[in-house]
């Protein structure tokens, strides 16, 4: 309880600190910066966990949130993930790690792409039968370790590509991150830097990356001997938009079955989610895992639903 006490106070003295800053007009920076594909969480479990993540991830897909996580990889593990996201787009995401040495390396891909569309000009509005696509690629290498039995630390370096038609950009990002574990009950901390690099330009605009600051919290209560409850909260700020607040509550029964949820905080639109994963006992060595996903967007859009799939061995 008094676990759960402390997280609610970093919550809200951080919700607290973001009001502070009133300049008494209305400004917005969205639109500010590029590469926005990379704000969609490919994983099952973070999605369905609201993104209160950055404490609560310690497995392979640690390299969508927070690098630091990948250093409580016992095995090698990879997992695969399908994202239906909004207006028929999709993103595909593939990730592999395995311990060498101290460390814990991981190579990662995502995808993210909709469907081609016919090409429309001012003298040709209906379409002129030409066809043309989009998408984002990105290709990562990570590697996380524990310096302490509290402080696990991770970096990662990407390739990012985002292609329109004829027309491309290219850049070279890094995320940072860490998890530390305070000692008092189960109770860690941490902190993520992600996506940050240099301006792109395309044709003759500038964009900036869309750099993320995420600060999280996250607990582990045992209800019973088989029964475990996991909160997580993490206040997010992005240089592009306005910061938002993510909760997510995690129920573990007989380390079988998860049932998982999520809300936001100052989003107007995916405030909350709903998701499940199913992890059966180890058979010779080899664990399987399955998990998804339900964000509910708006009352004009579908829903977006992920799945995951992860194999330990």
């Amino acid at each position: 309880m008094k676990a759960l006490i402390v997280i609610l106070l970093l919550s809200v003295s951080g919700w607290t600190a973001m009001a502070q800053f009133d300049y008494g007009f209305e400004f917005s920076k969205a639109g500010t910066a590029g590469l926005q594909s990379l704000k969609i969480l490919p994983g099952a479990r973070d999605a369905a966990l609201g993104g209160a993540v950055a404490a609560l991830t310690h497995d392979v897909t640690s390299v969508f949130v927070n690098p630091g996580g990948l250093a409580f990889v016992e095995q090698t593990q990879a997992s695969v993930s399908h994202v239906a996201w909004l207006a028929g787009s999709r993103t595909d995401a593939a990730v592999v790690a395995t311990p060498v040495g101290g460390f814990v390396l991981a190579l990662s891909a995502v995808r993210f792409g909709i469907d081609e569309f016919e090409e429309t000009t001012v003298r040709q509005p209906l379409g002129t039968g030409r066809m043309v696509s989009a998408g984002d690629v990105l290709v990562g290498v990570a590697a996380g370790r524990r310096f302490s039995d509290k402080l696990t630390i991770g970096l990662q370096f990407k390739y990012v590509r985002e292609s329109l038609d004829n027309d491309a950009v290219s850049n070279i990002l890094f995320d940072v991150g860490t998890i530390y574990y305070t000692g008092f009950h189960n109770l860690r901390l941490a902190f993520a830097l992600q996506h940050f690099g240099p301006d792109m330009k395309v044709i003759s605009q500038k964009f900036r990356s869309p750099l993320l600051f995420r600060v999280g919290a996250g607990e582990d209560i045992a209800i019973g001997e088989d029964h475990h409850l996991t909160a997580g909260v993490d206040l997010v700020h992005p240089t592009d938009n306005n910061e938002w607040v993510n909760f997510g509550l995690e129920y573990d029964m007989l380390n079988l079955v998860s049932l998982r949820a999520g809300y936001r905080i100052n989003v107007e639109r995916g405030k909350f989610s709903l998701g499940a994963g199913v992890h059966p006992p180890a058979v010779a060595g080899v664990t399987l895992g399955v998990d998804y996903a339900y964000t509910h967007f708006d009352e004009t859009m579908e829903p977006i639903q992920q799945f995951s799939l992860m194999i330990s061995f």
